[in-house]
């Protein structure tokens, strides 16, 4: 049994410079963070050539072919393990819940599938071949920050050149800076938010919202200069900038639901946040100095806290059992 552990991740700031309609034309960076939330995938070899899937869904197969779940398919042909396998998905939050997990769910599967075959794949090898599958081959993303994060893990600020090459740069910081930062984070689950996935209309109009995409990663580049400086007021004024400007990119980004929240834990006290959200709903993340935590939290007790610590690391195998 090969069990990977892959974390999920937060972006702070440049969200959608990575879209390559963008990046490929003026670069783009994004600043993420891995959280220690996790999507685990168990692999077990299995003595015959039968494939068993379980995740949402049950599935039995004899053929890679007959495979209903297009990632795993994509993922076992990737790595030439094409049967005899059992493979057990579990994760800490539902699809598009917009913390990464769709990407953690790649990277993890790639991590194990290689691992049982005993072959290592760096982080950015891992991350290429997830985009790969994600939006080249199954085309149901058009991001690429959330494979480098959850293959790289840590803080850092992701860069996406002009000529398609991926530059992942640790946030350097004082440890004490990154622990205010993290027992500052608040994360709250959004209930029944009617965010659905703008990326589709963004694309459309990508060249009318370019100058909103320049400062989107103009903020990404502030908040980690804000971070390697300490000056972490900085930090959660830069993150409701963000949020201010994203909301420009699609009329669909958020909602009367969405605004009622984040209203009320400004008022209460939070510095800055964002909303973390897909098609499942999604999270709101405050960035909100220790003597107001109790303030906002009250003001957002309608809403499930979660707390969360850093994660230093990306994707990894976390157990090998004995051959068999």
């Amino acid at each position: 049994m090969i069990i990977s552990q892959t974390p999920l991740r937060i972006c702070f700031g440049g969200d959608r410079t990575d879209l390559k309609d963008y990046s490929e034309n003026y670069g783009g960076a994004v600043l993420s963070t891995t959280i220690d939330k996790y999507v685990y995938v168990i692999l077990r070899k299995r003595i015959d050539d039968l494939i068993w899937l379980r995740y949402s869904e049950n599935e039995s197969s004899t053929k890679l072919e007959e495979v209903k779940n297009t990632r795993w398919k994509e993922c076992m042909k990737t790595t030439g393990v094409t049967k005899g396998v059992e493979l057990i998905n579990l994760s800490y939050i539902p699809k598009g819940s917009g913390l990464g997990g769709s990407s953690a769910f790649t990277i993890g599967s790639l991590n194990s599938l290689y691992a049982l075959i005993e072959r290592y794949k760096s982080a950015k090898e891992l991350a290429e071949e997830a985009c790969k599958i994600e939006i080249d081959t199954l085309k149901e993303s058009e991001s690429r920050q959330d494979q480098y994060s959850a293959a790289y893990g840590g803080l850092n600020l992701i860069e996406f050149q002009k000529d398609g090459n991926v530059q992942v740069n640790p946030v350097i910081m004082p440890n004490k800076t990154r622990e205010s930062l993290f027992s500052n984070l608040l994360l709250f689950k959004i209930k029944d938010a009617d965010l659905i996935s703008f990326i589709p209309k963004q694309k459309e109009r990508t060249e009318q919202k370019t100058e909103v995409l320049h400062k989107l990663k103009e903020l990404a580049y502030l908040s980690r200069d804000a971070l390697q400086s300490s000056d972490l007021r900085r930090f959660g004024e830069l993150l409701h900038q963000n949020w201010e400007y994203k909301k420009k990119l699609a009329e669909n980004i958020s909602n009367q639901i969405i605004d009622k929240y984040y209203n009320l834990g400004r008022e209460a006290g939070a510095i800055g946040g964002k909303v973390c959200g897909g098609e499942a709903g999604g999270f709101l993340l405050f960035y909100v100095e220790p003597e107001k935590h109790d303030k906002v939290r009250n003001a957002l007790r309608e809403l499930k806290e979660c707390p969360i610590k850093f994660e230093p690391f990306g994707s990894k195998i976390v157990y090998v059992g004995e051959k068999q």
